[in-house]
């Protein structure tokens, strides 16, 4: 989609769009009360520079920190938009982070302000504060600050109307032209937190330049009519939370002129509904996503129904193919296909909302089972692969080289190479410049240039690149997430009892864990309480049970939701170096212990 004139920041991105798509949409979204709202670009535009103008008069340089602490919403875009025209570097807090997370993230970016969303997240970074001594400001979105100052900080709190309107009073807009004016290619634009194979998270640094590079390989919308300049160029519905690529859709949006709207963020079983509402062009999805979604499809029907629908698929994606490869269709298979294309699959085409253009799929693995079925429907959703340190991108298939299996070929100017240990490499200008005050040679590292992902994978003959493994240790859940298990682990290990904790979760909706005890304790444990002393009986006595519960509860307040474990399994024995569950080192081979214990971790999802 690159053009003479793309630009090669995105500090006038908001201005790119007032000036493009004045009265076009830009963001819709409904309140707490379900009220539907909207702001066009020129709207927009105005806001952010009132943001980016308050942040100004709070002193902040360019290239400092500012962290926020929210849900994704309006708010949040405006601030990127503003940080990104005034050269700040936006650090994302989710709203799931605990103060523990706060106190790490904030103090290792030496962030300078953090905005606050509401009250409960105020709440969260009052607990951290007399542990921030760098943090010199606090803006709250929703909720009035209380009158004094706080802790640890030179100004008490204002909120984002409060520092909207100083800013429009204290700083010309000549004096944000000029900061707009100095930002370059490679000035950081956001610092996004992801878990390492060990230890803390660690905050990827990705530039201006990064984002460009994967804004420019995007394919460009449908031309407009003349008729339709108070109109965007579609829907953009993002169904995650405030992170990777939730943040690329944002820019993408001001980029080629669409409407950004996201989930609600209520019960997940009412994210089908809300996307059919939306009608996007665009939507990615996690796997986790789409599987709800052909849920929602197939559940209205009757067992027979369901069989029916699958089979009818199943014919329709060899249609499709048919008529990709130039082979003829045969009359009487292509007049049921004409039919079924316009009713069944028609219908299952209209739960995106009758209007997409392209869907996307990345984040963890995904059926190809159901990848085959919205393609037999006729979707335009294609397998994707990226990661935070490609600034969310990095190869694609398409709905015209759609390589079901595969998660396509690189974007235009990204290498893809394979290790001689299998491992992905990925070369371009999308590729990060490293973590944060971080210069290792573990996962993450960029040698000569090239990202060494972790992931392993091949290439076909045509260049597309299939995922077959991954060489770090993270845990990709289906929502998009991926968490490192060594933080829950080590809490849980932590408890007298337990000798070993090992977590499994690859592809599924949260973490579940595998217990082991520590054979002298609890044998004393249990004669102390007069229950059973051999260990498989003890294994399984509730009132052992009772007590992991209560250390599984205490270790997954230690972290953010998505790091907890929703339930475990206690074995009846330690694991052992004999048995390659550990290695000569005492690390838990980790990959033994998921296939020997496979059917153990998967009766806790039932």
């Amino acid at each position: 989609m690159e053009t003479p004139s793309t630009p090669l920041t995105l500090a006038d991105l908001a201005r790119h769009g007032a000036e493009r798509w004045p009265q076009a949409p830009a963001l819709r979204w409904r309140t707490a009360e379900g009220t539907p709202r909207e702001l066009t670009f020129a709207q927009a535009h105005d806001a952010s520079d009132e943001i980016a103008r308050g942040l100004l008069a709070l002193g902040l340089a360019p290239g400092d920190r500012v962290a926020i602490q929210s849900k994704l919403r309006p708010e949040w875009t405006l601030t990127l938009l503003a940080a990104a025209s005034c050269g700040l570097v936006l650090v994302s807090l989710l709203p799931t982070t605990v103060p523990e997370e706060i106190v790490h993230v904030v103090n290792d970016c030496d962030a300078k302000a953090v905005i606050c969303e509401d009250g409960e997240q105020l709440a969260k970074l009052r607990v951290a504060l007399p542990e921030l001594p760098g943090l010199r400001h606090i803006i709250v979105i929703d909720e009035e600050p209380r009158a004094d100052g706080e802790p640890g900080t030179t100004d008490p709190p204002t909120t984002l109307a409060g520092l909207r309107r100083a800013g429009s009073h204290a700083v010309p807009a000549a004096a944000l032209a000029r900061r707009r004016a100095a930002v370059t290619p490679d000035d950081l634009l956001v610092i996004i937190y992801t878990s390492g194979t060990t230890g803390p998270k660690k905050g990827c640094a990705l530039s201006h330049g990064n984002y460009v590079a994967v804004l420019r390989a995007h394919p460009a919308p449908p031309r407009r009519r003349p008729d339709q300049a108070d109109t965007s160029n579609g829907t953009v519905f993002v169904v995650t939370g405030p992170h990777t690529i939730a943040l690329l859709m944002q820019l993408l949006s001001w980029w080629a002129g669409y409407t950004f709207t996201s989930f609600t963020g209520g019960p997940p079983d009412t994210m089908p509904a809300e996307l059919r509402a939306a009608a996007p062009a665009v939507v990615p999805l996690v796997p986790l996503a789409l599987e709800m979604i052909y849920r929602s499809v197939l559940a209205p029907r009757s067992p027979a129904e369901r069989a029916e629908l699958v089979d009818a698929a199943r014919a329709g994606l060899r249609v499709r193919r048919m008529r990709v490869a130039g082979e003829p269709v045969p009359p009487e298979l292509q007049e049921w296909f004409d039919h079924t294309d316009r009713t069944l699959f028609a219908e299952v085409r209209e739960r995106f909302g009758g209007k997409l253009r392209r869907a996307t799929v990345s984040g963890a693995p995904v059926s190809v089972d159901i990848l085959s079925f919205f393609v037999g429907c006729g979707l335009p959703l294609v397998e994707c692969y990226g990661m935070t340190e490609t600034a969310a991108a990095a190869t694609t298939n398409t709905p015209d080289d759609n390589r079901l299996g595969t998660v396509g070929k690189p974007l235009p100017g990204v290498e893809i190479a394979i290790s001689d240990d299998g491992e992905i490499l990925i070369r371009g200008e999308n590729v990060f410049h490293g973590y944060w005050g971080y210069d290792e040679g573990e996962f993450g590292a960029v040698h000569d240039g090239w990202l060494h992902t972790g992931d392993l994978g091949e290439l076909d003959r045509d260049g597309c690149l299939r995922l077959t493994g991954r060489k770090k240790e993270l845990i990709q859940l289906s929502n998009g997430m991926a968490v490192t298990p060594h933080p829950l682990e080590r809490e849980l290990r932590a408890h007298p009892l337990i000798s070993q904790a090992v977590l499994y979760g690859e592809a599924k909706p949260h973490l579940v864990a595998l217990l082991t005890l520590d054979a002298e304790r609890a044998a004393q444990w249990a004669a102390e309480r007069d229950l059973p002393t051999d260990p498989r009986a003890l294994a399984a006595h509730p009132g052992l049970t009772e007590e992991l519960h209560r250390a599984l509860d205490h270790a997954n307040a230690t972290v953010q939701e998505y790091f907890r474990a929703k339930a475990f399994h206690v074995l009846d024995r330690d694991l052992s170096i004999a048995s390659g569950e550990l290695t000569v080192s005492l690390k838990v081979a980790r990959p033994v212990v998921h296939a020997r214990f496979r059917e153990l971790y998967e009766a806790l999802y039932e």
